[in-house]
C-alpha cells in the first residue's frame, strides 16, 4: 500500500469516528501496539507497523462497512418517503431512526507520516426501526391520500387528471415537505465535509453532495 493510500485510509478513519462498528473495533484491537499500556478502552495503531496485508484487509472491512451504511441510508430515506405518503402529506414530525444505547470507546491511531487521531467508537445495534409521530389531518388528509391514490393507479387517463393531482399534492404540502426534507439532507453533509482535511477522499464526497 502506498503512502497516499495509508493517508487517506487514516484520514477516513478519522472521518469515521463516533461510528465505527464492532468487526473493525475488534480487528484494529487485534493489530494494536499498546501492549497494556493504554487505559482499558483505548487502543494504539501504528499505520505504519502494520503489513500491506493487514492495510489491505482493513482497507476491505471499511469499504464494506462504508458501502452497508450507504445502503442503511437509503433505506431509510426511503422509509420516511413512505410514512410522509401514507400520512396524506399531512404535516408529520419525522423521527429518525433510533439503534439501541450506545457503548463509547478510543481508538487511537499513530504513525511517523500521520498525527495521533482519537477515534470515538460507539457500539450501535443496527436493530433500528423508523418511527413518526403523525400531526392530525383529520379526514380531509386521508380523503385526499385516497383520491392521489386512485389517480395514480389509473395512470391519469381520464382529462384533467394530472393537474388534479398536482393540486392535491399542493394543498397537502407533499412537494414543499420533500425539499425540506432534501434540504436537510444536504445540510448535514456539508456540515460533515468541513470537518475533513483536503484530501482526495473528500474532494470525492464534495463531487457527490
Amino acid at each position: 500500500m502506498t503512502d497516499r493510500e495509508k493517508h487517506d485510509l487514516s484520514t477516513e478513519l478519522e472521518f469515521l469516528l463516533g461510528e465505527l462498528p464492532e468487526n473493525i473495533v475488534d480487528f484494529l484491537k487485534e493489530q494494536s501496539s499498546s501492549d497494556g499500556q493504554m487505559g482499558e478502552d483505548e487502543i494504539e495503531i501504528d499505520i505504519d507497523a502494520l503489513s500491506h496485508e493487514t492495510l489491505y484487509k482493513l482497507r476491505k472491512l471499511l469499504d464494506d462497512y462504508l458501502l452497508k451504511k450507504q445502503k442503511n441510508q437509503a433505506k431509510a430515506e426511503s422509509c420516511e418517503m413512505e410514512l410522509l405518503n401514507e400520512s396524506g402529506f399531512s404535516n408529520s414530525s419525522m423521527q429518525p431512526c433510533k439503534g439501541n444505547d450506545q457503548v463509547d470507546e478510543v481508538v487511537d491511531i499513530v504513525g511517523s507520516s500521520y498525527p495521533p487521531v482519537a477515534i470515538e467508537k460507539r457500539l450501535t445495534h443496527r436493530n433500528s426501526r423508523c418511527s413518526s409521530s403523525s400531526g392530525s389531518s383529520g379526514e380531509s388528509g386521508s380523503s385526499s391520500s385516497a383520491k392521489l391514490r386512485d389517480i395514480i393507479q389509473s395512470e391519469f387517463c381520464e382529462t384533467g387528471s394530472l393537474d388534479e393531482a398536482i393540486e392535491l399534492v399542493k394543498q397537502c404540502g407533499g412537494i414543499k415537505r420533500a425539499q425540506e426534507l432534501a434540504k436537510e439532507k444536504v445540510d448535514i453533509a456539508i456540515k460533515s465535509l468541513q470537518c475533513l482535511p483536503q484530501s482526495d477522499f473528500r474532494l470525492g464526497l464534495e463531487d457527490d453532495v
